[in-house]
């Protein structure tokens, strides 16, 4: 499979979305539907699109805090609550270079060393939860997409992966390194993984820890687009363009396919996640150790984005 450019021209597509200034507050805007403003997540509605774009913004390390996770989820709940106005969420980063660096490794440190599994469970399942509302679409048939422009990995590539589509920018990082503190990605990736290239590559990527380039991943089927920097919101406005008109039936394909055994259940992902918190309440002082410097090198890179 050759890692080329999607090149499409569609007339008539909405001018790009503009990234506002942050305001501290939840706010909705005068479109449907509510839109989360916040410290943590922008969001903006182009109607020409029936799109809701949300950018994280990253407070901090570039990482899944529960202040994010907890933004995003409320941004997927306004969408589920007035699905009339959407087909589309495109979900992106404003922080340059990263897209997401994963979990909040002090808060999975600072918990395992407490051994609080309530709170590490408390965590792991905010996350499943919001990953399996973007493998379903929120439960409204809205196509999800990911716009990955900067790095992602753990569970940044966790939820990349979970949306419906997944539109990379050239060069970025993407991969899975919990095994460098000897543990695994547990919100969702085996699962999906398995089921897009199969339970033999997915333990590759797991297990080696490898970090690979967006196109080695397009390669793998894992990436659907790739863009070239600065040219990745105009993918996504012409995917939007192409996909507008066969929603119903991609909508009606994904319905069959929860017949099958390619259905991914929110139970399957609650067992996973539950195996990795009894992981990380176990985990060693080396490991502790390891997620510090990896701490660190998130507060750096924090420091210079």
């Amino acid at each position: 499979m050759s890692a080329l450019p999607l090149l499409l021209h569609y007339p008539g597509v909405g001018p790009e979305p503009v990234r506002p200034s942050i305001r501290l507050v939840e706010g909705s805007g005068s479109a449907k539907p509510t839109l989360v403003r916040t410290a943590c997540v922008t969001s903006e509605y182009v109607e020409s699109q029936r799109a809701v774009w949300m950018y994280m913004n990253h407070v901090g390390r570039p990482c899944f805090t529960l202040d994010l996770i907890g933004d995003m989820r409320r941004q997927q709940d306004a969408i589920a609550r007035r699905p009339e106005e959407v087909d589309f969420l495109v979900t992106a980063s404003m922080t340059p270079g990263v897209f997401n660096l994963g979990g909040d490794l002090d808060l999975f440190r600072k918990l395992s060393v407490a051994g609080d599994y309530d709170g590490l469970l408390h965590y792991a399942t905010q996350c499943v939860d919001g990953v399996y509302n973007y493998l379903v679409g929120l439960g409204t048939e809205t196509m999800t997409i990911a716009l990955v422009e900067g790095d992602a990995l753990g569970g940044g590539l966790e939820l990349a992966l979970s949306n419906n589509l997944v539109i990379a920018q050239r060069g970025i990082k993407m991969g899975f390194p919990e095994m460098l503190f000897n543990l695994f990605p547990g919100m969702g990736a085996y699962s999906i993984l398995a089921r897009k290239v199969g339970p033999r590559i997915s333990e590759d990527l797991i297990t080696s820890g490898r970090v690979l380039t967006a196109e080695q991943m397009h390669e793998l089927g894992l990436v659907d687009y790739l863009a070239e920097p600065g040219e990745g919101e105009a993918i996504v406005r012409k995917v939007i363009a192409s996909r507008r008109t066969n929603l119903h039936g991609y909508w009606a394909y994904q319905r069959a396919k929860q017949h099958g055994p390619l259905k991914i259940s929110h139970a399957e992902l609650l067992e996973i996640t539950r195996e990795w918190v009894e992981a990380a309440c176990s985990i060693g002082s080396r490991d502790i150790k390891v997620m510090e410097r990896l701490v660190r090198a998130q507060d750096k890179r924090s420091e210079t984005g």
